[in-house]
């Protein structure tokens, strides 16, 4: 290995630590809305479980909540994509839910061996580069 091979090394290594960076980063994207997911699905899930109007706490943000009757507790509108909204059964709700969580499952477990083979590939150019220090400074008198 000659010091251009070493350098075209460096440049590679570094790309795949801003590409693992990257893909960790949409991994807790990822995670955070599985779990938006999981508290929605759950709360779904409560709804379709009791029957008539239910008082909840609302949350208005800023960590300010109201208490609501939810009146219509069998029926939601939910958001199908490109700004549609579209008014569902309780169940159809959560069907559809459960449809996205494992979409967000499936994407984190790609993205999670994408990042398992590019720290795989970074090891491997560590090891070869380490290698090639250790030969060369063996080689200097």
């Amino acid at each position: 290995m000659n010091e251009q091979e070493v350098q075209r090394k460096l440049i590679y290594l570094q790309q795949l630590q801003g590409e693992a960076e990257n893909l960790q980063r949409r991994i807790v994207e990822m995670e955070l809305l599985l779990s938006e997911y999981n508290k929605t699905l759950e709360t779904l899930e409560f709804f379709n479980s009791i029957d008539g109007s239910v008082e909840v706490l609302m949350n208005l943000g800023g960590g300010v909540f109201a208490y609501v009757d939810v009146k219509e507790n069998k029926k939601f509108l939910i958001d199908i994509g490109a700004g549609i909204v579209a008014e569902r059964e309780v169940s159809e709700a959560i069907e559809f839910i459960k449809s996205r969580i494992a979409k967000v499952e499936d994407t984190i477990q790609k993205a999670s061996a994408a990042l398992r083979g590019i720290v795989e590939e970074a090891t491997k150019i560590q090891n070869e580069l380490a290698s090639y220090k250790e030969e060369s400074d063996v080689q200097k008198p």
